[in-house]
């Protein structure tokens, strides 16, 4: 197939060690961790009468009160939970995506390579149009493998994250895809993973403040870009919260209250079901 490499400045953010890296530091910062299953919200009693101005009171951890000034709702796809707390719409759809990784077996091994590129392939006999990143450890993560499963939310609701594992049949389209590239897929997948990629309807993300509640927020339907635009979100959400707007990103294209009523629904050329094509999570 058709191959295409980017140029030297290109990198990858490993999602996880970005993430424990900015849990660490919020917790140097003096932010308790609090690791749980959410389950819903209670509202203030005495707000009541102004379904309107709502405001959220405590957040339930399994089942368990924790007491809050301000709610942040940041689940990604199981961000479509809160739509029931809330009683506003959240449309989600869920995209099931399988990845893989080769880990670095010894120092001479050919097809390790530690330089900041990446590579994008053309679709091949196996249904791949994979995307190779090389890691600087010397493992190499691969995505693009094709067999996407899309999820309602209804079905998101129902799936735990842990439940959420890769498909074998696209591990083994994986190692045949790579092993015509190089000689490095001789190996066998070392890790196969999956993701729950959040993609609302119309292909942006939801960032502000939840309708009807006046200190709840929402920020989710970010699809593949939800490490990278993480810290950004983090930052236009804080300062939304904290300053009444956002100051770095204009957050009116994102308003959640943009799917309130049908006829408020932002459309936007070829993005989202404009494109009839493409499944909303395939769109870049």
């Amino acid at each position: 197939g058709k191959l295409a490499l980017l140029d030297p400045e290109t990198a990858q953010v490993a999602p996880r060690e970005l993430t424990e890296k900015l849990v660490e530091a919020a917790k140097q910062k003096g932010a308790d961790v609090v690791i749980g299953e959410v389950t819903g919200v209670e509202f203030d009693d005495n707000n009541t009468d102004d379904e309107d101005d709502r405001v959220v009171k405590r957040i339930m951890v399994d089942s368990k009160p924790l007491p809050c000034k301000h709610a942040v709702i940041a689940m990604g796809p199981w961000s479509c939970q809160a739509q029931d707390w809330f009683q506003t719409p959240i449309p989600m759809e869920g995209v099931k995506s399988t990845s893989v990784i080769f880990q670095k077996k010894d120092e001479t091994h050919p097809g390790m390579l530690t330089e900041p590129a990446a590579l994008f392939c053309a679709g091949d006999a196996n249904d791949c149009h994979l995307e190779v990143y090389p890691r600087p450890n010397g493992d190499v993560y691969i995505c693009g493998i094709g067999g996407n499963d899309y999820l309602n939310a209804g079905q998101i609701k129902e799936l735990a994250p842990q439940d959420v594992k890769a498909n074998p049949d696209r591990v083994t389209a994986a190692e045949a895809s790579f092993g015509d590239l190089c000689s490095m897929g001789d190996c066998k997948v070392d890790i196969a993973q999956a993701c729950l990629r959040p993609c609302p309807p119309d292909a942006l993300p939801m960032l502000g403040r939840m309708p009807k509640c006046s200190n709840a927020f929402l920020a989710t339907g970010h699809n593949c870009w939800g490490i990278l635009w993480a810290p950004v979100t983090g930052l236009a959400i804080t300062e939304l919260i904290l300053d009444g707007r956002s100051q770095c990103v204009d957050l009116k294209p994102f308003d959640p209250a943009r799917f309130v009523a049908k006829d408020k629904l932002v459309r936007r050329k070829r993005r989202g079901r404009h494109i009839k094509n493409d499944e909303v999570g395939e769109q870049w």
